[in-house]
């Protein structure tokens, strides 16, 4: 039987409410962190709390990981799926399997209380935390070497830690049994039992004072208006159909990532279709991961002011084919399934964002925002394990290799070692140093932003973290690498060039610098080897030269650049007291500009010169990418007048293109306006392939057709 209807609450009712969930979440996060004994955890804070409303859809999410709230009702309703008969008060329930009822990967268990009130459940609390071991094959549970799921994990679907308030310990002692350091694993679990009975415990105040159905209903509401207003934003966008095509590496392997965004009206389809098969490598991903990481990186954009909810995924699709690396099947291996190409998957995602703002109008959301690819594919974590002095083995997680470079913003640089130019929050921390070296057998020798001129642009991408450090209180150590983006750099924006790559070495004893590879595994370091990581960095915004002078002489004199990268790169000329040259750097940038033109090939679809004369006003047109724009049936350079393209072509046909082959596969591709010598686009592709990015909206399409109409009529 139906509950009778409430009186609705008000908008300021609303608004408490709303605040009050996001102090309850945060404060379920702040437990876990004070209570786990890992530093992964209890500094890193690698962790989140997210609170469920009675329909198990997304209230609210507290705590570091925003990539975790998304994940939380697809773990609940696989929980409810088998056991929902025999929910009972005081249920506590753990899951990690991917596959089935888990989150993001084996090692990010999901631990979730359902909140009862008045005799039924008015919500969940669901915590989820990166444990040092889930068991299998390699020390940390990542083991590249594994080919399915059965070797990588303890795999756990929906099962009781608590039954009815009573401590299951067959389960525990299951746990126990199959975990390497299972005492730490053991407390961080705890930590996340820990943390769900706080927010448990307020959900039951708050609903206790609200009445049960009023409170459903509120939360319910709530969610009704954050999705109108998420919905309204969308419909702000130019309809239309914006690509943009990315690989995910495996050594000399590529797998395919394309991704297609559909506007029409207020709903936004993010359609996967052509992703490579699923493989045997461990970075196979699932649906509910992407549709988690996607929406959570496409509304830092849009809704970056309004909580992650329910409300903000309703007006979001997304099409994963079945058996692909974006949705596979058992007994694909998943310990990397939130990584390698899901973090490519929602890059991709949010580049098609970037770039259906950029052909909106000035009320566009997210217009303040406009920046380049998000860049935790960049990332360079890897594991150590090695022996205690007791025998027992022991190990950690260097987050530290979590600190990509941020891409540059159309109004500021990258940030440093944080790899989202946009975003709600700081997603993991570093650990301190002197913390770090008290509690792990290391020494570190080096730790600072990477220098280099990767990510150039008007605006520089941010750099990656560099470090280096050695044993110390151990005799060896053994390494698992988890590199991505090791040749094929993330792309800049608006002529923006290409970020940095990952690097991962060993300085030996007798002087060898061996470079490891990404997804190495079984990587052994003597007490007097050194390891070294160079992280990736996101791409820059807008063509270098066409940044201040003053700015590129700061960075030589921080040590970022070099003299002649200066001048070579962003054609700014410093003097021996670190201050540019002003006409030296006009004739260096002349030059360059005026080079770039002789050494270009030919636009493949060039327009007649007589077509430049019929653009009156650069700048009054329509964007269609930044920097181009759109009059009529035509695509111009904004800056110069340049006719490029005429609809339906692409806008960069006809551009002069200048081409750099990087080693035997990177071809990096710069698309000129045929005037100036002005980068408009840089692509970053594998060697073969085509122009990753596409940008349609429904008005190109429209004036190609009005075009044709008007010719035929003539």
């Amino acid at each position: 039987m139906t509950a009778p209807a409430t009186d609705p609450i008000d908008a300021i009712g609303l608004e408490v409410l709303r605040t009050r969930l996001a102090a309850m979440a945060e404060e379920g996060a702040l437990t876990i962190e004070r209570t786990a004994c890992s530093p992964v955890i209890a500094e890193s804070r690698d962790c989140s709390c997210t609170l469920l409303d009675a329909d198990a859809q997304l209230m609210i999410g507290g705590g570091a990981v925003a990539h975790h709230f998304g994940v939380c009702d697809h773990a609940v309703q696989c929980t409810i799926a088998i056991h929902g008969d025999s929910l009972a008060p005081g249920d506590v329930f753990i899951a990690n399997d991917p596959h089935n009822g888990g989150g993001l990967h084996y090692q990010d268990v999901v631990v979730q209380r359902p909140v009862f009130v008045e005799g039924r459940i008015v919500g969940w609390a669901v915590n989820s935390g990166h444990m040092m071991d889930m068991g299998g094959m390699a020390f940390g549970s990542w083991a590249p070497a594994a080919t399915e799921c059965y070797q990588e994990a303890l795999r756990l679907p929906p099962v009781r830690l608590f039954r009815a308030g009573v401590e299951q310990r067959d389960v525990w002692a299951i746990l126990r049994n199959n975990i390497r350091v299972s005492h730490l694993v053991e407390m961080d679990i705890r930590s996340l039992v820990a943390g769900s009975q706080v927010a448990h415990d307020k959900m039951v105040q708050m609903a206790t004072a609200m009445g049960a159905q009023r409170f459903i209903d509120a939360v319910r509401a709530l969610r009704e208006r954050t999705e109108r207003e998420m919905r309204r934003r969308i419909s702000l966008l130019e309809d239309g159909e914006y690509s943009m095509t990315t690989w995910t590496e495996w050594g000399h392997e590529l797998y395919k990532v394309p991704c297609r965004l559909t506007i029409d009206g207020d709903r936004m389809l993010f359609d996967f279709d052509g992703a490579a098969p699923q493989t045997n490598h461990f970075f196979n991903s699932k649906a509910h991961i992407i549709r988690a990481i996607v929406v959570s990186d496409v509304t830092d954009v849009l809704a970056h002011d309004l909580p992650l909810s329910a409300g903000l995924f309703a007006p979001i699709s997304l099409n994963c084919p079945d058996g692909t690396v974006v949705n596979s099947r058992p007994p694909a291996p998943t310990a990397s399934a939130h990584f390698d190409v899901a973090l490519n998957a929602s890059m991709a995602a949010q580049q098609c964002v970037m770039m259906a703002v950029a052909a909106s109008g000035d009320d566009a959301p997210g217009r303040h925002l406009l920046s380049g690819p998000v860049a935790p594919s960049s990332m360079g974590l890897h594991t150590w394990s090695y022996q205690t002095q007791a025998g027992t083995p022991d190990g950690w997680l260097m987050l530290d290799g979590a600190m990509a470079g941020g891409s540059a913003g159309h109004d500021r640089d990258g940030y440093d070692l944080f790899s989202f130019m946009v975003a709600r929050k700081a997603i993991i921390e570093a650990v301190d140093v002197e913390l770090f070296e008290s509690r792990f057998p290391a020494l570190v020798l080096e730790k600072r932003p990477r220098p280099g001129v990767a990510g150039a642009g008007r605006y520089r991408a941010g750099a990656g973290s560099q470090m280096a450090y050695k044993p110390y209180g151990a005799a060896q150590l053994t390494g698992v690498m988890l590199g991505m983006r090791e040749w094929l750099p993330l792309p800049g924006f608006a002529g923006g060039m290409p970020g940095a790559n990952t690097e991962f070495a060993i300085r030996r004893a007798d002087g060898r610098r061996d470079i490891v590879s990404g997804h190495a595994s079984g990587v052994v370091l003597d007490a007097d080897d050194v390891f070294e990581f160079r992280l990736g960095s996101g791409g820059g915004f807008g063509d270098p030269l066409e940044r201040a002078a003053a700015e590129v002489a700061r960075d030589v004199r921080q040590g970022r650049l070099t003299v002649l990268e200066a001048s070579s790169v962003y054609g700014v000329v410093v003097d021996s007291s670190g201050t540019p040259d002003a006409a030296a750097t006009d004739r260096c940038r002349a030059d360059l500009s005026r080079t770039r033109l002789l050494n270009a090939a030919p636009a493949v679809k060039p327009l007649v010169q007589s077509v430049h004369a019929s653009r009156t006003a650069p700048g009054s047109g329509l964007t269609l990418y930044p920097g181009v724009e759109q009059k009529g049936a035509i695509a111009y350079a904004a800056s110069s007048g340049a006719a490029l393209a005429l609809a339906p072509d692409h806008w960069t046909d006809g551009c002069p293109v200048l081409d750099e082959l990087r080693g035997q596969r990177l071809l990096v591709r710069s698309y000129l306006d045929p005037l100036t010598g002005r980068i408009l686009f840089v692509d970053a592709l594998p060697r073969g392939e085509k122009r990753t990015i596409d940008t349609r909206p429904n008005r190109w399409v429209r004036a190609a057709k009005t075009a044709f109409a008007a010719a035929g009529a003539n």
